[in-house]
């Protein structure tokens, strides 16, 4: 049995020199082992190296203006004077309709501003908090994303979360 034993483990020795054999290169004259060179470091767009400064082009592309027509201009300060005279439901949505299509955040930041101190002092009785909310909520998306999405959209987005926070708690009174 030890027999057995024996000759089986030199049997698979020997089959284990074999295979380590058969696998090794038969020529190992070729070329030395060196160690290969690590690949260079490239990025996603292969026009320039990695660290090598870009030149600016020649022509920049222009800045977009924004600039309001006179139509969209005079809608905004009839929308206002007539706020100022009679603050009411029509007035308000006119004044914040208008200070949209104007598409700029700071004229609407302010126009929200403005219907809040009418609202705040009582002289814009006639709009719940709910419907006041409403109304400033689906004017904003009267504005570009282009505006949404600048910085003064971004005052504008804070200024529109503290009138909902203001007008949400006269909704559900604690």
């Amino acid at each position: 049995m030890v027999t057995l034993l024996i000759t089986s483990v030199l049997v698979l020795g020997l089959l284990v020199i074999a295979v380590y054999f058969w696998q090794k290169p038969a020529n190992s004259s070729t070329t030395a082992d060196l160690p290969l060179l690590p690949p260079e470091p490239s990025s996603l767009f292969s026009d320039f190296r990695v660290n090598q400064l870009i030149a600016p082009p020649d022509n920049p592309v222009p800045a977009v203006e924004h600039k309001v027509d006179r139509e969209t201009f005079e809608q905004a300060l009839h929308a206002i004077r007539e706020f100022q005279k009679t603050p009411d439901r029509k007035t308000t949505t006119q004044l914040l309709h208008a200070a949209a299509l104007a598409d700029d955040a700071k004229n609407y930041e302010r126009a929200i501003e403005l219907v809040l101190m009418s609202w705040r002092d009582g002289s814009l009785s006639d709009l719940s908090a709910k419907e006041l909310q409403s109304i400033f909520n689906s004017e904003y998306w009267v504005l570009s994303s282009r505006t949404r999405t600048s910085g003064a959209g971004f005052v504008l987005k804070q200024t529109l979360s503290s009138a909902n926070r203001e007008l949400e708690l006269t909704n559900n009174p604690i």
